[in-house]
């Protein structure tokens, strides 16, 4: 196996050797003689000014209309495949979506943690990836700018930010039409209208989708009552609507408004078997469930006994205002936006009836926001100041609940070492008749809460069917805002300095109210050990002089019957916190322009993410014999990153290649962890991760009429710290979801082939090493690497009335999972969330 300095080595060469015989294959050659083609200028707003990609000192990833719909991009997940060094990954639900940009990012199955790259949609901050995510629409171009963006996109992007901006209205009328039909009965339709209701001051624009697509997965649902089904699962049934108005009621005012709404109906997501031992495999068969075993991913089969449901609506309104006043512009943009999902989940994956999420399982997101800029010229400085306000309400609702197999599997569990196993379910019984003794004795050391005594349910009454959580509810209130400045000064004709710096102050509210249904084993041990039943067994069993192998296994069996969600400990005080959070970030960067045609610059930038609350039920406060848990803290620690970088961007030989390179390095302090253990997750904060790479992006316009290639490498190295806070199995290690090579391609070819008919051909391809998928970094987890190519092939007419195109997407059909985890209650078995297998469809569009 190569190692990685000789990969990174021979990728590097490869690029190397295919930029120089480009650059001089357009140096010595020309084609009909004529004017050279030269690169297309992509305006971006990474600034938030309005300037070439050029021209920005930063590693920024720039992609236009023409590349987007070559890449068949619909969505930021879609992104991928052209945006070297991102990862976008979805898990339980595709409102579960999380971006990653260097190697950094966040786990996005627990809402109380906001992502480290920041997703910007039309100016308006979405405050989850999962939030961001669903068709995007017509788009005008999406910039990925990678590494912390503390002054200008302040509001958590301590790792990057996607910018994706979309079609504005036009004072012309024109339209379009889109048909698409694929394989997995995929079908979407979209459509376009925009022209002026008022000449010169009043503009319009409508756009409207509706897709729909058969799952990816073929869902075995067996509840029991008669033969299994087999049902899609990763299906797609939505429709998402934007109206836009352009207002310009004279030379110095322009607003754009906006609203727009989605709605979604999906069965997503299920998973696969991964990795499966024997063991857990027998103990699922054993009360009647079914499972791969061995594990077959490629096989794209899934388990469960319950019906999947994931409903979204997600709607907002923003308005943007450019003022030209006699000293600048002044911009404001002001945003209202609510989300909401509704959803329900087989969360153990098989079709044993183990434990579920049924009703009471929702989110509800409010948000308003509102930013104010002031940007202008004075003499040799370019000068911005501003400021941000947020006000955000949170509301999620959780409810986990065991199904009727659980005390059977729960019994065979503790049992295993019996021989013959004690029948089940009487083993959960039986298991409490041994720890019964102990309830005396935590008593007489005064144990809190503890009663002396341990009411040992019949076999079969300790966990009924649908008793655990009955309803968690967790309220959080968020209060952000911020005052900024970013200005860069012309200190001679060719080098310029830009500083910018922000003060961010945000505090979090969270109101958590608690509401079991507590099964009998577990209510039996609360009553005899108090509110914190495993810590009264263990003091309990070591007062009675319990040999250390003995009090383990007596800890462990009731850890397993007392798993959060049976345990009442919460219910009666809940737990209201606050925190708040306050940070200086910034940046300052120096830029030597060479020549007209190239720039290096060099640059320090600090990004800041607040801390928050994990919204899973957690058990660490002190503990009141009569009433529970009194003071819990699930709070964590503000996410720090100070990144370094050096670079430069060029237009070569006229501007027929555009070749640009960046080294950084990044040391992120209080990096949030967030692990899913099989049972609950858990949030860390780890001391330190640091992340360093390189970044290459080109764009080449061939000799070739018609054939422009473009692409991209990163190489990135992300690893946790080896200070002792650090888990040993993290230390030193790649961090998750964080390959180390990135390579990127995309080749357009359009040519008339008679008439006016065009003939078009694209294809892109997506390399990555081998990375781990789980935060625990568990081996079992690993994804080997693997190439993704997509291609597209079609006819138009020149103008644009009309084209069809064949496209197909993941080409060689590679089954990899982008995210595996530890199955519910099942050690041993591991399940993942796989990506889209290989894909194909024809789009018919026209235009005017």
């Amino acid at each position: 196996m190569m190692s990685t300095f000789t990969r990174t080595a021979l990728y590097a060469a490869a690029s190397t050797l295919v930029l120089g015989a480009a650059a001089q294959a357009q140096v010595f050659e020309q084609v009909g003689g004529g004017e050279r083609r030269t690169i297309d200028t992509i305006t971006v707003t990474a600034q938030q000014r309005e300037e070439s990609a050029q021209d920005v000192p930063i590693s920024i990833g720039a992609y236009d209309t023409d590349a987007l719909q070559n890449a068949g991009v619909k969505d930021i997940k879609d992104l991928i495949s052209i945006a070297p060094g991102l990862m976008v990954t979805s898990t339980q639900s595709e409102t579960i979506t999380t971006a990653r940009i260097r190697g950094i990012g966040t786990v996005g199955d627990n809402f109380g943690l906001e992502s480290s790259v920041g997703v910007y949609i039309d100016g308006v901050f979405r405050s989850r990836n999962g939030v961001g995510f669903g068709d995007l629409g017509e788009i005008e171009r999406i910039e990925v700018l990678r590494g912390p963006q503390g002054t200008l996109f302040g509001k958590n992007t301590s790792a990057g930010v996607l910018n994706v901006v979309t079609a504005a209205p036009e004072y012309e009328y024109g339209g379009s039409l889109e048909a698409t039909f694929g394989d997995y009965g995929y079908n979407r339709y979209s459509g376009s209208l925009t022209g002026p209701i008022v000449e010169d001051v009043l503009a319009f624009r409508l756009f409207a989708a509706k897709g729909e697509r058969d799952g990816f997965t073929q869902l075995v649902l067996d509840d029991g009552n008669g033969p299994a089904e087999v049902r899609d699962s990763e299906t797609q049934d939505y429709y998402t609507f934007r109206a836009q108005a352009l207002w310009t009621p004279s030379d110095s005012v322009e607003g754009r408004l906006i609203y727009d709404y989605s709605s979604r109906d999906e069965l997503c997501c299920s998973a696969v078997q991964w990795d499966y031992a024997a063991t857990p495999e027998f103990f699922v068969n054993a009360v009647g469930g079914q499972v791969i075993a061995p594990a077959d991913p490629e096989a794209r089969i899934a388990f469960a006994n319950r019906e999947y449901m994931q409903e979204v609506e997600d709607q907002g309104v923003s308005a943007e205002f450019d003022i030209e006043l006699p000293i600048g512009t002044l911009t404001s943009v002001t945003a209202l936006r609510r989300w909401d999902n509704d959803r329900t989940q087989d969360i153990d994956y098989s079709t044993a009836d183990i434990a579920y999420r049924g009703s009471g399982n929702y989110t509800r997101l409010d948000r308003f926001s509102q930013e104010v800029r002031l940007t202008g010229i004075w003499g040799d400085l370019d000068w911005l100041v501003g400021g941000f306000l947020s006000h955000e309400e949170l509301e999620l609702g959780d409810a986990i609940r065991y199904g009727d197999d659980w005390e059977a599997y729960l019994g065979r569990l503790l049992t295993a070492g019996s021989v013959p196993p004690l029948g089940t379910p009487a083993g959960v019984s039986a298991v409490l008749s041994q720890i019964a003794p102990l309830a005396p004795v935590a008593a007489l050391i005064g144990v809190p809460g503890a009663q002396g005594f341990l009411p040992v349910p019949a076999p079969g009454t300790a966990f009924p069917e649908g008793t655990g959580v009955a309803q968690d509810v967790y309220d959080q209130t968020a209060q952000s805002w911020a005052l900024f400045t970013h200005n860069t000064y012309r200190l001679t004709d060719n080098l310029s300095l830009t500083a910018g710096l922000r003060y961010t102050h945000e505090t979090k509210n969270v109101f958590a109210t608690f509401d079991t249904n507590s099964p009998a084993g577990c209510g039996a041990l609360e009553t005899a050990f108090g509110p914190d039943p495993v810590s009264g067994l263990i003091a309990a069993a070591t007062a009675a002089g319990l040999p250390a192998a003995s009090i383990s296994g007596l800890a462990t069996a009731a850890g397993n019957m007392c798993l959060p969600y049976a345990r009442t400990g919460l219910d009666q005080t809940g737990y209201q916190r606050e925190r708040t959070d306050e940070q200086v970030s910034g940046t300052i960067r120096l830029t030597y322009d060479f020549s007209d045609d190239m720039m290096g610059y060099v640059g320090y930038s600090r990004g800041f993410k607040a801390g928050g609350f994990n919204l899973d039920r957690s058990f660490n406060g002190p503990v009141d014999g009569a009433l529970g848990y009194t003071d819990v803290d699930s709070g964590f620690a503000p996410e720090i990153i100070d990144a370094y970088e050096v670079g430069f961007k060029s237009q070569l030989f006229g501007n027929v290649l555009q070749l640009n390179a960046n080294a950084f390095y990044q040391e992120v302090e209080d990096f949030q962890l967030n692990t899913f253990t099989g049972i609950s997750f858990v949030v860390n904060s780890i001391e330190s991760v640091t992340s360093y790479g390189l970044e290459v992006d080109f764009a080449y316009a061939t000799p070739i009429d018609g054939l422009d290639i473009t692409g991209g490498y990163a190489y990135v190295n992300a690893e946790y710290g080896d200070e002792a806070s650090t888990a040993p199995n993290l230390r030193g290690k790649q961090i998750s979801l964080s390959p180390e090579n990135f390579l990127t391609a995309q080749i357009i070819y359009e040519r008339p082939l008679w008439g006016d008919i065009w003939g078009l051909a694209s294809l892109d391809a997506r390399y990555v090493s081998d990375y781990n998928t789980g935060s625990d970094l568990d081996p079992e987890k690993l994804q080997e690497a693997f190439t993704l190519l997509n291609a597209r092939v079609g006819l138009n007419q020149a103008d644009g009335q009309w084209s069809i195109e064949a496209w197909g997407r993941n080409l060689t059909d590679e089954a990899y999972a982008q995210v595996a985890f530890d199955q519910f209650a099942q050690s041993g078995g591991f399940g993942a969330f796989m990506a889209a297998p290989r894909t194909w469809g024809i789009t018919l569009r026209t235009e005017w």
